[in-house]
């Protein structure tokens, strides 16, 4: 499906929140905030949350971006937490989200992000073209479909990778935000599958293209293994039927081990199982599976089903 995006720069657009949830990367932040203030559509606001940085964010960014929102939290929450901090301070209807490493690879993204999103026959939700800094190319473990396909032109998909995408307001509260348990990791997927229950439109815009510096600062080596086995249990308890739960462990497990081998991390990819097992019944009680309908539409776009 090809959308004529540019038909539509003319049409009343929305003011626009845009999000950003940073830790110890204020050199990355710096760009990044230069990338949004370059922008050609002004009717906006920035709000950065910073999750307890100690290199001096905050006062780089009082000084040298005055015009932001600046909230330093005194621990580290997580970037669900984060995001969601940031939506409640955020007065615009038109949510647009970066990661702090990441940039517009153009100063007309909030533009066509606003006339896209403001047209009721189009998405409720976009994902952003997310690519590598060096060759350009659509980075591959962003790519919102299942069998990771590069598709050149705009098409519906069913969940969005966090580095760069935008969502109305009201959508985003309805589905109850991003879920804060999970920390880091799979939240996207988590809250596109309740933005799917609830008959959300996604598109990924071809032309709206975000550069990601993926950066390891701020991160503990190895941390993600925990994350990811953890989280993976987590999310698949939290919304799918009970055998897409098991093909989810099976596959994502093996995954992980595999991973926990070649990295020499197995303490990781333990305790991040000994975790998710202790952690079901308190998921278990928030279990809202989605519908036959929401499954169906999920294969039908080459969404996240079986893994």
């Amino acid at each position: 499906m090809m959308l004529k995006i540019t038909d539509r720069l003319s049409v009343t657009t929305p003011h626009i929140s845009v999000v950003l949830v940073t830790m110890n990367r204020v050199s990355m932040l710096e760009r990044c905030l230069e990338g949004v203030q370059c922008q050609t559509f002004r009717d906006y606001e920035i709000i950065v949350i910073d999750n307890a940085s100690t290199d001096g964010t905050g006062a780089v960014v009082q000084k040298r971006f005055p015009d932001v929102r600046y909230v330093r939290l005194a621990r580290n929450v997580g970037v669900p937490a984060g995001r969601n901090r940031g939506v409640l301070e955020a007065k615009g209807d038109l949510l647009v989200f970066l990661d702090d490493d990441a940039v517009f690879d153009s100063p007309d993204a909030l533009e066509r992000i606003a006339a896209c999103i403001s047209d009721v026959d189009v998405p409720g939700l976009v994902a952003l073209k997310i690519v590598s800094p060096g060759d350009k190319m659509e980075e591959y473990k962003s790519i919102p479909r299942a069998d990771k396909k590069r598709i050149a032109h705009d098409y519906e998909c069913s969940y969005f990778c966090g580095a760069g995408f935008a969502v109305r307001r009201e959508l985003f509260m309805k589905a109850g935000m991003f879920w804060e348990p999970l920390f880091f990791i799979a939240e996207e997927l988590d809250l596109s599958y309740r933005l799917m229950e609830q008959g959300c439109k996604m598109i990924r815009l071809a032309n709206v293209i975000v550069i990601h510096n993926e950066t390891p600062q701020a991160r503990v080596p190895g941390q993600w293994l925990y994350f990811g086995v953890r989280n993976r249990l987590w999310v698949a308890l939290h919304n799918l039927p009970w055998r897409y739960v098991a093909s989810h462990i099976i596959l994502w497990w093996g995954y992980f081990f595999i991973m926990a081998v070649i990295s020499r991390h197995p303490f990781f990819f333990l305790r991040g199982m000994l975790d998710a097992l202790k952690g079901i019944p308190v998921v278990l009680a928030d279990r809202r599976v989605i519908s036959k309908a929401t499954i169906a539409r999920l294969k039908s776009l080459s969404g996240r089903v079986y893994y």
